[in-house]
């Protein structure tokens, strides 16, 4: 993302967009353009006035760099046994993909747990390799992306 016209540019703490998303801009007060994931619950529940959205796009990379790192989490519903954690983290580091934080808790009687693990990724598609790929782990009964709020 770039703004033109020295015109701050900047993306929204509610949803995180990465790129690759679709996402919209929207004018702020005072602090320039804050762009959101199409799909944020602030821009979908009409929080923001209407006429104040504007058409943004990520900028091209130049030279097809990825130099752009997102930090994501994901939280994971597994069972709750040996080894899994192992797992997970090799599998992670198997794609390429730095773990910024990792953090399990058991559950109780029912034999799951649950993992929340923040990863560094480039882009939406590199995100989805990581997901597909965590759910391909035995024992990984769901694998989602968290950390988003509905706060502007």
């Amino acid at each position: 993302m770039r703004g033109s016209d020295d015109v701050l540019v900047f993306r929204a703490r509610c949803c995180n967009p990465i790129r690759g998303e679709k996402i919209v801009g929207y004018i702020t007060r005072g602090k320039g353009v804050s762009v959101h994931s199409a799909t944020c619950p602030n821009v979908v529940n009409l929080l923001y006035d209407p006429e104040r959205r504007i058409e943004v796009e990520w900028e091209k990379a130049a030279g097809g760099d990825a130099a752009t790192a997102y930090t994501v989490k994901l939280t994971m519903e597994v069972e709750d046994r040996k080894g899994l954690l192992a797992a997970v983290s090799a599998k992670i580091a198997d794609i390429n993909t730095n773990i910024r934080n990792m953090e399990a808790r058991t559950g109780g009687d029912d034999h799951r747990a649950r993992i929340d693990v923040t990863v560094e990724i480039s882009d939406v598609q590199h995100l989805d390799r990581v997901i597909k790929a965590l759910r391909g782990v035995n024992g990984v009964i769901d694998v989602e992306r968290t950390g988003r709020s509905a706060q502007p």
